[in-house]
């Protein structure tokens, strides 16, 4: 809802306030007074372009406000929560100031936005029904989902919505799935390859190190031979050798022992010596016996390193890192295979949910065509009270490729003559027909599309008479609904006002002042007269006047 307006140095107005009625608002005045300033006003609101022609003469900003309560539109305080803006008390607060300077500025709650900014943040707050001007029913995909709120079909689109989510979900998961499946045979091939080459090597951990070892034990056999064979000659074999010297000490130890028993204790650790010298020099021989250097042996074991470092490069630093690959590799393949068997699965899902598709997009198409006749058959009723007698409604179906909202591309058409083929309403040339059209939409649609504000400016455009009457009546109507503030120049609809202004302008001192007056009791007499006689208001008039005000 429109709280309230409040213009600065804006046209040809100094200084001016409005606060508006939650139902029926009237602005009326003498051609050329200023009514249409308003409108151009909320348009800057919406996030129209401004210029420096909305800047009154002989200064340099005009000022902009609107006050909102947007206390029950959770869509727009949604919107304004998401954009980072403070919300207090279900206000929505909009300034513009317009510069000659050519920087102007947006401010939403108190803080600096864009016109973009404010454009998303006021979207379908207000219909403006001026020169084609911020219309939701003139946006072709309004018109669909207009159709499907008249039909009660929302929750049916939802169920689609859902459905057509899922079906391209798993639709996208069979297109990664065919992408790995159309590369799966070379990647098989090539990780059964790898698979082989690692099997055929027969790895064993701790392997390489223990070739390096015996690899280094034949490259120095010679040595490893001289030094072991010699050291257990020194040690046993050769003559006067260790162990023969160390017998005949201890022989002398233990003969002389009885003169002194601590001698038997240092023979019995000669002894133990000497057991332990005769292994290791036995052990040194065994060693020297089966040290020899043999070049084929040396030969298959630097081969085997060879082919053991070949396989570190490609799979791993170690033996071991070569296994765990080896084991990668192998769950690999396997998981290859469920690919397969997933996408099975996942096809049978597929086409199930199609189908599923499939038919609520056709349940969903159907029930649109009965409604679309109702609805015609509806807005052809009211049209014949707005004067647009021979008037033709109609909603044209175009079948699309399915998408979330069905089979269905939705057009609302009109023409004011049976004898021309009805276009869409964006075509329609008179402002005035295009009005009633929409007044009568409106009226047929209730609350469809969520606008809380209607403004129009050219409803009475060309009417007169009964017409007009019919057309207040409509408009009334539409205030149990909606905010409306509505500018005219017909007392059969200014009559039905639940508040009512006049925009009055005078000339002083060489300059125009532009004021707004709210009218109640005679002042409304008044103004109604003025509206039904043109300047000069008599009696007569003003007990017409006062006999049309109890009408409304």
């Amino acid at each position: 809802m429109l709280l309230g307006l409040n213009l600065k140095n804006f046209a040809i107005i100094d200084e001016l306030s409005l606060e508006f009625g939650e139902r029926l608002n009237i602005i009326t005045g003498e051609t050329g007074a200023g009514k249409s300033i308003i409108v151009d006003a909320i348009n800057l609101i919406l996030g129209d372009k401004a210029s420096t022609d909305h800047i009154k003469s002989g200064r340099e900003e005009a000022h902009i406000e609107a006050l909102f309560d947007v206390s029950k539109n959770s869509i727009v305080r949604e919107r304004l929560s998401n954009l980072g803006f403070e919300v207090k008390e279900g206000e929505l607060i909009v300034k513009r100031v317009i510069s000659r300077g050519g920087r102007g500025r947006v401010f939403i709650n108190g803080s600096i936005a864009t016109s973009s900014i404010l454009e998303q943040v006021t979207e379908g707050l207000i219909d403006i029904f001026s020169q084609h001007e911020h219309q939701s029913l003139l946006r072709e995909e309004m018109h669909l989902v207009v159709l499907d709120e008249f039909a009660g079909l929302s929750g049916l689109r939802q169920k689609l919505e859902e459905l057509y989510s899922s079906y391209i979900a798993l639709y996208r998961e069979l297109e990664e799935i065919g992408k790995e499946l159309n590369e799966k045979n070379k990647r098989e091939d090539f990780l059964r390859f790898q698979l082989n080459e690692i099997d055929s090597a027969f790895l064993r951990p701790g392997e390489e190190e223990s070739l390096e070892e015996e690899r280094k034990k034949l490259l120095n056999a010679e040595r490893l031979f001289s030094l072991t064979n010699e050291s257990y000659g020194i040690l046993y074999e050769n003559e006067d050798s260790v162990l023969d010297v160390l017998k005949r000490i201890y022989n002398g130890i233990e003969k002389e022992s009885e003169y002194d028993v601590t001698l038997a204790d240092i023979g019995r650790s000669l002894e133990r010596c000497i057991v332990e010298l005769r292994e290791i020099a036995f052990a040194l021989r065994d060693y020297a016996m089966g040290v020899y250097y043999d070049p084929d042996k040396l030969s298959m074991i630097e081969a085997r390193l060879q082919e053991i470092k070949r396989l570190r490069m490609k799979y791993g630093a170690t033996v071991e890192e070569i296994l765990e690959k080896r084991k990668a590799i192998e769950s690999e393949l396997k998981n290859l295979h469920r690919a397969e068997d997933r996408m099975k699965s996942i096809m049978e899902k597929t086409k199930e949910i199609e189908r599923e598709v499939q038919k609520c997009a056709k349940e969903l198409s159907e029930k649109r065509k009965k409604a679309a006749i109702k609805l015609s058959e509806a807005v052809m009723r009211e049209l014949k009270e707005v004067g647009i007698e021979k008037g033709v409604f109609t909603v044209g179906f175009e079948q699309k490729r399915l998408s979330p909202t069905g089979l269905d591309r939705v057009t609302f058409l009109f023409s004011a003559n049976p004898d021309e083929e009805p276009k869409p309403l964006t075509k329609v040339a008179s402002g005035g027909e295009l009005s009633r059209v929409m007044l009568v939409l409106k009226e047929v649609l209730a609350r469809v599309e969520g606008s809380s504000v209607l403004v129009f400016d050219e409803a009475d455009s060309g009417i007169g008479g009964a017409v007009a009457e019919a057309v207040g009546r409509k408009i009334k109507r539409l205030s149990q609904n909606y905010q409306v503030i509505c500018i005219t120049h017909l007392p059969q609809i200014a009559k039905f006002a639940d508040r009512h202004f006049r925009v009055v302008k005078n000339f002083r001192s060489g300059k125009t002042e532009v004021k707004v007056e709210s009218l109640e009791g005679e002042e409304r007499v008044r103004e109604i007269a003025r509206m039904l006689s043109g300047f000069k208001v008599t009696e007569k008039t003003l007990e017409a006047a006062r006999e049309m005000l109890g009408e409304g």
